[in-house]
């Protein structure tokens, strides 16, 4: 918290806080450091060491987050305090592309949730653990694993490989569905939902 009030807060700011978590937190943090007339000075303390102030807090906080309904929170920002937009100087293409993706709101996909709930069932019921889609998307960008078939995760998870029932509603092509099954497959299923082999 520290470093993003201090070390990260001009570059988050030049950036319009994309791709920050807690980006409203911290903006109404930064907004009520600059609003005290006196300089703010923060210091790490260390957790749970019998700091009266850092116990106390914890104390509230366990408080907070056992309630049935959350305190409502005013996050807003009077419009002298509140930085607009990006720099343009310090902007990326990919940070550009982040905020994009942030404000644009799309539908999830009929298809992708699909094998999203069947890789779930799958994970739980071979490791007893219960994944989030978030993590499972998080997996399949793993630097270990090489592009070309992190994109064909991509593509399985969505059903965009141009099999099975892809064809259905493609003029001419409609009936090619019922034989576009890959020949290795036993049940004859799709193979977008099938897991790869080890």
């Amino acid at each position: 918290m520290i470093e993003g009030l201090t070390t990260h807060l001009e570059s988050w700011e030049n950036d319009r806080w994309i791709g920050i978590k807690y980006a409203k937190l911290f903006r109404k943090a930064a907004h009520l450091m600059r609003y005290r007339s006196k300089r703010t000075s923060l210091q790490w303390v260390k957790g749970h060491n019998g700091v009266q102030g850092n116990e106390g807090s914890d104390a509230l906080a366990k408080q907070g987050a056992n309630k049935q309904t959350p305190d409502p929170l005013n996050l807003e920002i009077p419009e002298d305090f509140d930085v607009q937009g990006a720099k343009l100087p310090t902007l990326t293409q990919a940070t550009a592309y982040k905020g994009i993706l942030e404000r644009k709101h799309t539908k999830p996909r009929k298809t992708s949730e699909k094998n999203l709930r069947l890789i779930r069932t799958a994970i739980k019921r071979t490791t007893k653990e219960v994944e989030t889609n978030a993590a499972i998307w998080q997996s399949t960008r793993r630097s270990t694993i090489r592009p070309i078939i992190q994109q064909f995760f991509y593509k399985t998870i969505h059903g965009t490989h141009m099999i099975g029932k892809y064809w259905r509603h493609i003029n001419g092509y409609e009936e090619t569905h019922n034989s576009a099954t890959c020949r290795r497959c036993i049940r004859k299923i799709p193979c977008a939902i099938l897991p790869m082999p080890p």
